[in-house]
């Protein structure tokens, strides 16, 4: 008889084969200091081809954004530290940051760049949605605040009343612990930022 451990295991490994892999969110690439990759990681392969980094192979992509060859290009050595930008891949966005490695013994530096994904709004609103549990409907309505739309605008493309709108903008206040249409859209700005802005602005508020 098959034991309630092996069911457990089966089942849950016969899920996981059902999920589709996940575009990576993260990358690093090395290149020599003429701009040439030289290595890089999975995360940054999938990322530079437009994959998933399932099945891609950790292989240096054949050459960089156009952006980005461009914004190295323009800095000193001594500036690439200070540099940050973002660039497009298909539909989504990536900030790029720039590092001088200066290792020692002689060897020859090199430059390193950190890949990461921004969060899109629609992103943003998904997770602040799934966080507050937000039904379909107040979904929509979070989803027209965040365009700026008003009470009567947004009455028009959800196709109920301006007072059912009110309603609704009402009942995403109260789950989400805001009192103005204001603080949700910070909310929704907040979840839509790097990790690394919202370590910034922490730390601003606390300075």
């Amino acid at each position: 008889m098959r034991s309630l451990k092996q069911t457990v295991s089966r089942h849950v490994g016969m899920q996981d084969s059902k999920v589709s892999p996940k575009a990576p969110e993260i990358g690093l690439v090395l290149l020599d200091m003429s701009f040439k990759p030289i290595a890089c990681d999975r995360g940054a392969a999938a990322i530079l081809n437009g994959k998933n980094g399932a099945s891609i192979r950790s292989e240096p992509p054949s050459s960089l954004p156009k952006e980005v060859l461009d914004m190295i290009g323009s800095r000193k050595p001594n500036d690439l530290p200070s540099t940050k930008m973002t660039f497009r891949v298909g539909d989504s966005e990536y900030s790029c940051r720039t590092y001088l490695m200066e290792p020692e013994c002689g060897s020859q530096a090199m430059v390193a760049l950190h890949l990461e994904k921004v969060s899109s709004i629609a992103d943003a609103i998904h997770a602040v949605a799934a966080r507050y549990r937000l039904t379909a409907r107040e979904q929509e309505a979070l989803r027209g605040i965040s365009m700026g739309l008003s009470s009567k605008d947004l009455a028009e493309r959800m196709n109920i009343s301006p007072n059912t709108v009110k309603v609704f903008v009402r009942l995403i206040m109260i789950k989400m612990g805001v009192a103005t249409r204001g603080a949700i859209v910070a909310q929704i700005l907040q979840d839509q930022s790097t990790p690394e802005d919202r370590e910034d602005r922490a730390f601003a508020a606390t300075a």
